[in-house]
């Protein structure tokens, strides 16, 4: 406990910046969620037909799985907190709703008739007859999109919309169970006190209680409203603050290499340029891709072999200069991009096997697996099982038939394989975690592989306005070996220090940085 409490408070400003984070995506989509779902809710109390369209129509949005909805969106509204807090809006709305409406048709008709009876018109008995008396059923429905949309909010970090799931990822990418619970406590913790503040509310605003209750609810709803508008000041201040610098936008995918090499770029631009730097974790390759042609980001680190077969579609084979050369030429002719020269190292993909494995069966090279893929399951990130340099292209060039195959978080596969849960692996050649788990990567006999020297992807458009960076990005090139990057790996993997720092430090020893 005592080592955790430690690791959390060395962490905290990033915690906090990222619960900041958090609080307004899910804060905003719950609150565009009530000023739409309210009036929904009761608009359809009016008409039975529509409030079975309605409430279908909001119930298929819960049906679709979160991490899919997220995927599907980004091509029409592209990446960040915009999409997130739309998406996370549309999650909102069933429990609104549909509280919303069963409040109000719970009414008694003889409360309605008697407040008719009285004089009040149709308003008049919707304000203080029925809302009043539906009000703690619509804040039952309040209270559960905002603690769901809490914890949905974390897979928002995925298309770069930041919060605390940017840490649960990361730490599930590296096998770091403190890391991991820095983003899951902090989530539970702000889940309970929103539920909490929101009681409050209910109290406050309930007309039923006698005078002393509500003098003292009344005080605690101002409580309330003071934090919420000093929440809203911060952020008016922070934004404003912000908008003072130029903000070159940064993407990176979700391994601990490609957040190093985001780390390297941001650092290297708020150090030797008058520009602020704000990192993006995406998902794989296709949305940085997107993301960089759509302008939602302005550069981000990939890899010659990937953008060649998987980006562009290529087939042909070709030296590693010429597909850098080629992938130069289809990026500025089609795209308004480029690609910066290759930073000295290339992380291929690989199979590794225990290595009881390799001496049990004789198994050194990929060809071997022909003799016990049959019995054999294999295991590999997700984006490798749909790639065409990936799964598919891989057992046909070798002509071998796994018995089992699953796709899992990157992160998790290594240690897979060395506690022998699984017989063969894809992993990145330059992770750290081969050397110290002993693994035995498999030679690509018959050179499947492409090159993959890494590289750093930018906007066209955003480096003529900005040759700075450019000229300062261009110091990167060739200044890391593959060894190096193991190494820079390992340590982040073994939680001996940050991305930042670690990313910081290794500038610093090439002496790219003071």
């Amino acid at each position: 406990m005592t080592i955790f409490l430690n690791y959390f408070v060395s962490r905290l400003p990033e915690i906090g910046k990222l619960l900041n984070q958090h609080i307004q995506i899910s804060g905003i989509a719950v609150l565009v969620a009530i000023i739409i779902g309210v009036p929904c809710g009761i608009m359809i109390t009016k008409n039975e037909k529509l409030s079975k369209v309605v409430l279908s129509v909001a119930g298929i949005f819960q049906t679709i799985p979160s991490l899919a909805l997220f995927g599907l969106i980004i091509p029409f509204f592209g990446i960040g907190a915009k999409p997130a807090v739309f998406v996370l809006f549309l999650y909102s709305l069933l429990p609104i709703v549909t509280n919303t409406y069963i409040g109000l048709k719970n009414v008694e008709a003889s409360t309605i008739a008697a407040a008719v009876g009285m004089g009040m018109t149709n308003f008049q008995v919707l304000l203080k007859v029925k809302l009043p008396i539906a009000l703690s059923v619509i804040m039952g429905g309040i209270r559960i999109a905002t603690v769901s949309m809490i914890g949905t909010t974390t897979i928002a970090a995925l298309i770069g919309a930041g919060g605390l799931g940017d840490l649960i990822f990361r730490g599930i990418a590296t096998s770091n169970n403190n890391l991991v619970l820095c983003g899951a406590i902090p989530t539970a913790i702000l889940a309970f006190v929103a539920n909490y503040l929101l009681g409050i509310v209910e109290k406050a605003l309930d007309p039923l209680v006698n005078k002393n209750v509500k003098t003292k609810n009344r005080r605690n709803l101002a409580f309330v409203s003071i934090l919420f508008f000093s929440f809203g000041f911060f952020q008016i201040q922070k934004y404003v603050s912000k908008n003072r610098y130029t903000v070159v936008k940064i993407g990176h995918k979700t391994f601990t290499e490609q957040r190093i090499l985001g780390n390297m770029i941001a650092i290297m631009i708020e150090e030797k340029t008058p520009y602020k730097a704000v990192l993006n974790e995406l998902g794989g390759s296709n949305i940085n891709f997107e993301a960089i042609k759509n302008g939602d980001i302005d550069i981000y680190p990939e890899y010659t072999g990937t953008s060649f077969l998987s980006l562009l579609g290529q087939k042909e084979m070709l030296p590693p200069r010429d597909i850098f050369d080629k992938v130069k030429e289809i990026y500025n002719e089609q795209f308004g991009l480029d690609i910066l020269e290759p930073l000295g190292f290339e992380n291929t993909y690989a199979l590794a096997v225990n290595r009881d494995f390799s001496e049990k069966f004789g198994i050194t090279k990929i060809s071997d697996l022909k003799k016990v893929s049959k019995d054999s399951y294999l295991i590999g990130g997700h984006e490798f099982m749909e790639r065409v340099d990936g799964l598919k292209g891989m057992v046909q060039a070798y002509n071998i038939d796994f018995k089992r195959v699953n796709s899992m978080e990157p992160g998790l596969i290594i240690p897979t394989i060395h506690s022998k849960k699984a017989d063969v692996g894809v992993v990145y050649s330059t992770d750290g975690l081969l050397e110290k788990y002993d693994l035995v990567v498999l030679e690509d006999d018959l050179r499947f592989f492409p090159p993959y020297e890494a590289v750093i992807t930018i906007s066209n458009k955003f480096k003529e306005k900005h040759e700075l960076v450019e000229k300062e990005l261009d110091k990167l090139k060739n200044m890391f070996t593959n060894k190096d990057m193991q190494i820079l790996n390992l340590k982040v993997t073994e939680g001996l220090d940050s991305e930042y720092n670690t990313a910081r430090e290794a500038l610093r020893s090439k002496g790219l940085i003071d």
